[in-house]
């Protein structure tokens, strides 16, 4: 029997792409989001993208993957109030080595949300189906 081996890449070459492995699609979204740690501080900073199971927010101060936060945002078109937990599940504190002109690099933090309750996934659901 002839085993292959593969090998793993551990320097990419190309920026990752989630776009076939993502649950829900993100769409832009950009508004003021209030992140609140389990402490009671609060940082603003602002969202860039949103979808149903979490959202990306620009931001220079940057916490750490698995912390979990209360992200408070309102609805760009209304007076709507969402108040979610959430998880950091990504870092982005600087450009790939091999990142080439044309794209522009903005540092910040992926969330991925917390909620378990049917009623805020809906409310979470609908604010996507409107943006």
């Amino acid at each position: 029997m002839i085993s292959k081996q593969g090998s793993i890449r551990r320097n990419p070459t190309c920026r990752l792409h989630f776009a076939g492995l993502r649950r829900f699609p993100r769409k832009d979204f950009v508004a003021e989001v209030l992140v609140q740690d389990h402490e009671g501080w609060e940082v603003p900073v602002e969202s860039l993208d949103f979808s149903p199971s979490g959202m990306f927010l620009r931001s220079n101060f940057l916490f750490e993957v698995g912390e979990v936060h209360n992200l408070i945002f309102r609805c760009p078109e209304g007076e709507e109030i969402f108040s979610v937990r959430a998880q950091v599940v990504r870092v982005e504190n600087q450009p790939p080595a091999t990142e080439e002109g044309g794209v522009e690099f903005i540092p910040g933090m992926a969330y991925e949300f917390l909620t378990h309750e049917a009623t805020k996934k809906q409310r979470l659901m609908g604010l996507a189906a409107r943006v």
